[in-house]
C-alpha cells in the first residue's frame, strides 16, 4: 500500500510519501480531498506542500514560504479540501478552498484524494483524517491507484470516485448543489480529469492469478450498503468461509450489531464458518482475564442453532504512542479473497446499514487465494497475538467513536448557504453571501475578529434578499465569517472562498515590485522565491541600512540611471520574460500568472509607467515589450496549453500596451515617436486573426 521506501517494512508506508509526485509526474495541474476531522494547517503546509514539491518550509523560511505557496498554488486549476461541517474552519490561505459538507441525518466520513500532474494522476483511499494524528501518529491503512499513459489501473473505480466525489460536493451548499464559481472549479477539476485519464487505465477485469481486481465500494444516501456490494463482488464464486474485521469503533452495546448480522449472512451457512475480530485489548490485573475494547453484541450476534461456527477476538499489538483507526474487512474461501480497506467503520452508518448512512469510501481488492496478490496483501494486515480460548473476556467499547459528531460544535443553519469573496480592478472588494430560505431569528454575522458586519434587522430592511454584497475594507480577505444566533452556546462559522484566484490581492512581499527587483526576477534562472530572498530580507527590515563608502570613482557612479544602461537591462528582462513565456505551461491558471500575477507582463508594464523618467522612456519601453511579446514562440509540451491559445492571450496584452504606448509617444520627439509607432504595428501583426 502506497510508496515504499527500501528500508520499509513489507506493507508499511507514510501516506505523506503518496502526496509526492513520482519521477516524470510533471508539472501539479489540481488536486481535491475529503476528510472527517481536519487541520487547515495540516492539509496546507504538509499535504499540498508535497503535492507542489515546495522547496521552502513554513516554519523556517517565513515569507520566501509564502511566496513559493503563492507562485505554485496560483498556477494550479483547483485545489480543494471537502470536510465535514463539524471541523471545515479555521484561518487559511484563501489560495486552496475549504467546503463544508452537510449531510442530513449523517456525515461526510471519506478519505479520498485525487492528485493530478501533467502526466499522471493518483487515487488515494485511506482511513485517515488529513490531521496530524491521522498522517503520522495513527495506526491506518490507504490504498492507492496510479492513472498514466500506458497503465493498467482500473478506469471504473477512478469514474466511480468521480461520480461519487460530485454527490458529496452537493452537500456543500444547504442548496443542494447551487451554481457557484467553487462548486464550479470542483466539478471543473473532475471533468479535467475525466477527459485526461479516458484513455489510461484498463477496463478489463483481471482475473490472473497475480493480479487483483480492484474497484470502490461506495456507501452514502441511495447507495447500496458494503455488505450488497460484497456479495456482487462474490458473484460467480463459492462463499466466504472466513472473515477478519478490524476496526477501532462499532455501534453502542445497547443495540444490536447490525453489521455482525450482515457479516453472518455473507459468509458460508452450512458447515465450518469463523469471524474474527482484531481489536485493541488489556489484561485485566490479577485476574485470567482481557479486558476488550469493544461491544458484546459482537459475540451475541452469532447465529444460533449452528455448531461449527465461531466468534475469535485477537489482539492488535500497538506502539504506545499509537491508535488504532484502521479499518479493514477481509473474507477469504480456498478459493477466492476479498480485502476492503478505507473509511468505514464497522458500525450501521460507516457500512450503509442505517436509515441515514454516512458517505464513506473503500477500495475493495479482489484477488485468488493461491496467487502472488494474496501473498503481497498479507503483511498489510496488523500485527496481533492470539487470545487464548479459555480465558474470560470482558467488554469496554471505546467511549468515543470519529463516526459521531461532536455535540459541542454549533453547526451553521442551513440557510447561510455561500460565501464568496469578489474584487474587480476599481470596483473594490465584497464579500457576497447567499441565503437559502430564512435564518433563525436573531442572527448577526460577524468578521474573524467579532467584529458586527451585518445582522437579521439590516436584512429584512433591504427586503430580506437572497444574495447580500458586503463591501470589504481589509487588505486582506477573509477565511470566514462568525455568525451569531439567538440561543446558540457560540458562533457558529462561516468558510469564505473566493470567486476567482484573480480577485486575491499578492502578498504584501509582492505587491507593486520595482522596477528594478523584476529586472532581477526576470534575468535569474533561479525559482522566484530563491530570486526574491534579497529583496523579501530588504523588505521585513525596512528602513534600509546606510552603505559602505565606495572608494574606486569608476563604481561610485550609479549607470543604472543612465538612460542607455537602464534600457540595456530592461531588454535583458525581455528576453528572460520571452523564454519564460515560451515554455509550456500546463494550465490557464499558470499562463495567467505569467501574464498579468505579480512577476508578469503587466506588473513590469505598471512598474515602467511608475518609474520611468520621461514620457519618451515610458513609451520606448513599453513599444519594446510589446515587440518582445511578438516574438514569443510558445513551445508545445504533453499535457499543456495548445501554442494557439498561448498567443490568443499575449495578443490581448499586446493591445492594452499599445494604447498606452502610442499615448506616452504623443509627447516623445519625432523620431522616437516614429520607431514607437513602427515597434508597436510589428507587434500587432503578430496577433492571430
Amino acid at each position: 500500500m502506497g510508496r515504499k521506501k527500501k528500508d520499509a517494512k513489507p506493507g508499511y508506508a507514510r501516506i505523506l510519501d503518496a502526496w509526492f509526485p513520482p519521477q516524470g509526474a510533471g508539472d501539479p495541474l489540481g488536486c481535491v480531498a475529503t476528510s472527517f476531522t481536519f487541520s487547515h494547517v495540516f492539509f496546507e503546509e504538509e499535504c499540498l506542500s508535497r503535492f507542489l514539491c515546495l522547496q521552502t518550509d513554513a516554519a523556517e523560511d517565513g515569507a520566501l514560504y509564502l511566496v513559493e505557496r503563492e507562485e505554485k498554488l496560483a498556477q494550479v486549476t483547483c485545489a480543494a479540501a471537502l470536510v465535514d461541517q463539524h471541523h471545515a474552519r479555521g484561518s487559511r490561505s484563501l489560495r486552496w478552498d475549504l467546503l463544508a459538507a452537510r449531510v442530513p441525518g449523517g456525515i461526510l466520513h471519506a478519505k479520498v484524494a485525487i492528485l493530478a500532474w501533467q502526466n499522471l494522476v493518483r487515487l488515494i483511499i485511506t482511513s485517515a483524517n488529513l490531521t496530524e494524528d491521522g498522517y503520522r501518529r495513527n495506526l491506518e491503512v490507504f490504498g492507492t491507484l496510479d492513472y498514466h499513459e500506458g497503465g493498467d489501473a482500473p478506469r471504473s473505480c477512478l469514474k466511480d470516485i468521480i461520480g461519487f466525489l460530485r454527490e458529496t460536493a452537493s452537500y456543500a451548499g444547504a442548496s443542494r448543489g447551487a451554481a457557484g464559481p467553487v462548486l464550479a472549479r470542483w466539478h471543473g477539476f473532475l471533468d479535467a480529469v475525466d477527459r485526461k485519464t479516458a484513455a489510461w487505465g484498463d477496463g478489463r477485469r483481471p482475473w490472473g492469478r497475480d493480479a487483483p481486481h480492484v474497484s470502490a465500494v461506495l456507501v452514502g444516501p441511495g447507495r447500496p450498503s458494503a455488505f450488497e456490494s460484497l456479495r456482487q463482488a462474490w458473484a460467480g464464486h463459492a462463499v466466504p468461509v472466513w472473515a477478519d474485521v478490524v476496526s477501532p469503533f462499532f455501534d453502542p452495546p445497547e443495540v444490536v450489531s447490525r453489521p455482525t448480522e450482515a457479516l453472518w449472512g455473507l459468509l458460508r451457512q452450512r458447515g465450518k464458518a469463523e469471524v474474527r475480530f482484531y481489536v485493541t485489548a488489556e489484561e485485566v490485573p490479577g485476574k485470567a482475564a482481557f479486558m476488550l475494547h469493544a461491544p458484546a453484541t459482537l459475540k451475541e450476534a452469532e447465529p444460533c442453532g449452528r455448531s461449527q461456527i465461531a466468534t475469535v477476538f485477537q489482539q492488535i499489538n500497538l506502539d504506545a504512542a499509537r491508535a488504532l483507526h484502521m479499518k479493514v474487512l477481509w473474507l477469504e474461501s480456498d478459493y477466492w479473497t476479498t480485502y476492503m480497506v478505507g473509511s468505514s467503520n464497522f458500525t450501521a452508518a460507516g457500512m450503509g446499514l442505517a436509515a441515514r448512512p454516512n458517505l464513506e469510501a473503500n477500495l475493495l481488492y479482489a484477488m485468488r487465494t493461491d496467487g502472488k496478490a494474496y501473498k503481497a496483501m498479507l503483511p498489510v494486515f496488523p500485527n496481533y497475538e492470539e487470545i487464548p480460548e479459555d480465558i474470560e473476556l470482558r467488554w469496554q467499547p471505546t467511549a468515543s467513536s470519529d463516526d459521531e459528531a461532536s455535540e459541542e460544535t454549533v453547526l451553521l443553519p442551513a440557510a447561510f448557504d455561500q460565501a464568496v469573496y469578489l474584487a474587480q480592478a476599481g470596483q473594490g472588494a465584497t464579500v457576497e453571501l447567499t441565503f437559502a430560505g430564512d435564518p433563525p431569528a436573531g442572527w448577526a454575522i460577524l468578521s474573524e475578529d467579532n467584529v458586527p458586519l451585518y445582522d437579521e434587522a439590516a436584512w429584512k430592511a433591504g427586503g430580506s434578499p437572497a444574495t447580500v454584497a458586503l463591501t470589504w475594507t481589509a487588505a486582506r480577505p477573509p477565511s470566514g465569517l462568525w455568525v451569531r444566533r439567538q440561543g446558540a452556546a457560540a458562533c457558529a462559522w462561516w468558510p469564505v472562498n473566493v470567486a476567482s484566484p484573480t480577485a486575491l490581492p499578492p502578498l504584501d512581499e509582492l505587491r507593486e515590485l520595482p522596477l528594478e527587483v523584476l529586472i532581477d526576477i526576470l534575468t535569474s534562472a533561479r525559482p522566484l522565491h530563491e530570486a526574491l530572498r534579497k529583496w523579501v530580507r530588504r523588505w521585513q527590515e525596512q528602513d534600509r541600512r546606510p552603505e559602505t563608502v565606495e572608494l574606486d570613482p569608476h563604481r561610485r557612479v550609479d549607470t543604472s540611471t543612465f538612460l542607455l544602461q537602464r534600457t540595456r537591462r530592461v531588454s535583458w528582462a525581455l528576453e528572460g520574460l520571452r523564454e519564460r513565456l515560451e515554455h509550456p505551461v500546463a494550465t490557464r491558471e499558470g499562463l495567467q500568472w505569467r501574464l498579468r500575477g505579480p512577476v508578469g507582463v503587466m506588473a513590469l508594464k505598471r512598474a515602467v509607467l511608475k518609474e520611468g523618467r520621461s514620457e519618451e522612456e515610458k513609451a520606448f519601453l513599453l513599444a519594446e515589450l510589446a515587440l518582445e511579446l511578438g516574438r514569443v514562440k510558445p513551445r508545445r509540451g504533453p499535457g499543456c496549453l495548445a501554442p494557439k491559445e498561448v498567443k490568443a492571450e499575449i495578443a490581448a496584452i499586446i493591445q492594452e500596451l499599445d494604447a498606452e504606448a502610442r499615448t506616452a509617444a504623443n509627447a516623445a520627439f519625432p523620431d522616437l515617436k516614429a520607431y514607437v509607432c513602427s515597434a508597436l504595428d510589428h507587434a500587432r501583426e503578430e496577433i492571430p486573426a
